[in-house]
């Protein structure tokens, strides 16, 4: 399956610089009917010395912009085992591409899995299409302190 960053049969571990930026990367492609269960977090420990390469160094490098050609780019070129790219929902936060077929990526170890829930009040709207449906839940007031 691919993604934002590559193409069908390349394959990239695709994770986010925090907990809350992956909820956000995963909210806007769900749909009510999709709430998600049975999901973990899991948290890559890069090794000191690990070279991250960034969106914009990978633009300098290749001379274009398209992110699916970059990405195929980057994986079949094996330039790096971490690409660190601008979320599209949270601008200034980064997603972090691990490429299994570099050589460094071997080093790269990760946490034990810890389960995780999505708060049920996330589910009262949903991204539909390009654009945003109506909420489905009542908001509740707020008053300020």
């Amino acid at each position: 399956m691919g993604g934002r960053w590559n193409s069908p049969g390349r394959s990239v571990v695709y994770m986010a610089e925090s907990v809350s930026l992956a909820v956000l990367e995963n909210l806007v492609h769900m749909a009510k009917e999709d709430f998600p269960t049975g999901y973990v977090v899991i948290t890559a420990v890069l090794p000191d010395g690990i070279v991250v390469l960034t969106e914009e160094q990978l633009v300098a490098q290749l001379g274009h912009t398209d992110q699916k050609t970059l990405g195929d780019q980057w994986v079949d070129l094996r330039l790096s085992s971490v690409l660190a790219v601008r979320s599209k929902i949270v601008f200034f936060e980064h997603n972090y591409l691990l490429n299994p077929q570099h050589p460094d990526f071997r080093g790269i170890t990760t946490e034990p899995p810890e389960e995780f829930a999505f708060n049920e009040r996330l589910s009262c709207t949903r991204h539909v299409g390009g654009g945003r449906s109506k909420p489905r839940c009542q908001p509740k007031s707020f008053s300020g302190p």
